[in-house]
C-alpha cells in the first residue's frame, strides 16, 4: 500500500487524558476499599445459583494505558510525535484488525509507518520498523500502572467467589507479559486475547469463547470495559450483562438501554 493509501481518510481527533492516578505501582496490600458516594450500584449475578463471573477489558479499564502511551511515544519519536495523530491512526487501522483483515503486528507496522510518513521521516524496512516499535512498547510498559480501584475490586469479587477473566483485543504475548508485570495473574481464572484466538470484540464469538474459558454462561457473566462499541455493546449483543467504564466522567455520556455506565470499579459489586 502506498503512503497516500495508508493515510487516506485519517483525521486527528481530540484525545482526553484520563484522570491522574497514584504514580506508584499498587499492590494488594495497599488502600482501603473506600467507596465514593453517588455512584450507581451494579450487582453481579447471584453466585448461589451456579457459576458466575466477570470479564474485564485490560487497557484503560484495569491499566492506565492512556497516560503511559503518550509519554512513551514522545520518548521514541520526540515532541513532534503528537499522540492525537497516533490515536487517529489507531482508529483508522483498528477495524482492519478486529475484522480479521490484518494481524495485530501488521496493524502496528502500518500505524508506525504512517506516523513516520506524516512526520516527514523515512520509513525503514520491516526489521527496523519492528525494532523502533519494540522500543516504544518497552517505554510504555515501564510506565504502566493499575488504576487505584482495580485491586480493591478484584479482592471483593474474588472473596465473593466469582470467577475473573480478561478479554482483550491486542497481542497475546504483549498482554500476558503486562499481566505478569502488573501482578494480575493470581487474580485471573482465564485470559483470552484476540491475536491468539483469532476472534476480536465486538464479535459475539469472542465473548462466547471467553465465557467458555471462564466456565460461566453468558447470561451469568458481566463484562466491563471502556469502549462502548467493542465492550459494552459487544457484550450486550452476546448475551452478557454490560458495564461501560467511563473513567473520564459520566457528564455528557449518552444513556444506552440495558448498559450501565460507571466512572469507577468502586460502583460494581458494592
Amino acid at each position: 500500500m502506498t503512503d497516500a493509501g495508508r493515510t487516506a481518510g485519517i483525521a486527528a481527533r481530540p484525545y482526553a487524558v484520563l484522570r491522574p492516578v497514584r504514580p506508584d505501582l499498587l499492590t494488594s496490600d495497599e488502600a482501603e476499599d473506600s467507596l465514593p458516594e453517588g455512584l450507581p450500584d451494579v450487582r453481579l449475578p447471584d453466585r448461589t445459583a451456579g457459576p458466575a463471573g466477570v470479564l474485564l477489558d485490560m487497557d484503560d479499564t484495569l491499566v492506565d494505558f492512556s497516560r503511559a502511551s503518550p509519554a512513551a511515544l514522545a520518548e521514541v519519536l520526540g515532541p513532534e510525535g503528537h499522540f492525537e495523530t497516533w490515536m487517529a491512526l489507531t482508529d483508522h487501522w483498528y477495524p482492519h484488525f478486529t475484522s480479521g483483515e490484518l494481524s495485530y503486528r501488521a496493524l502496528e507496522r502500518n500505524r508506525l509507518a504512517d506516523m513516520l510518513t506524516l512526520l516527514g521521516r523515512p520509513v525503514p524496512g520491516t526489521a527496523d520498523l519492528d525494532e523502533l516499535d519494540a522500543r516504544r512498547k518497552q517505554a510504555v510498559e515501564s510506565r504502566l500502572r493499575l488504576y487505584p480501584d482495580v485491586l480493591p475490586f478484584l479482592r471483593r469479587v474474588r472473596a465473593a467467589g466469582y470467577r475473573i477473566g480478561i478479554l482483550s483485543n491486542s497481542d497475546g504475548v504483549q498482554q500476558r507479559r503486562r499481566i505478569a508485570q502488573l501482578g494480575l495473574e493470581p487474580w485471573l481464572d482465564a485470559i483470552t486475547v484476540s491475536s491468539e484466538s483469532g476472534l476480536a470484540k465486538p464479535s459475539p464469538e469472542s465473548f462466547a469463547l471467553a465465557c467458555g474459558r471462564l466456565g460461566t454462561p453468558p447470561d451469568r457473566t458481566v463484562h466491563i470495559g471502556d469502549s462502548l462499541e467493542n465492550d459494552a455493546l459487544g457484550a450486550q449483543r452476546a448475551g452478557l450483562a454490560a458495564v461501560w467504564l467511563c473513567r473520564n466522567a459520566l457528564d455528557g455520556v449518552p444513556a444506552v438501554a440495558g448498559i450501565t455506565a460507571v466512572e469507577s470499579l468502586d460502583a460494581v459489586f458494592r
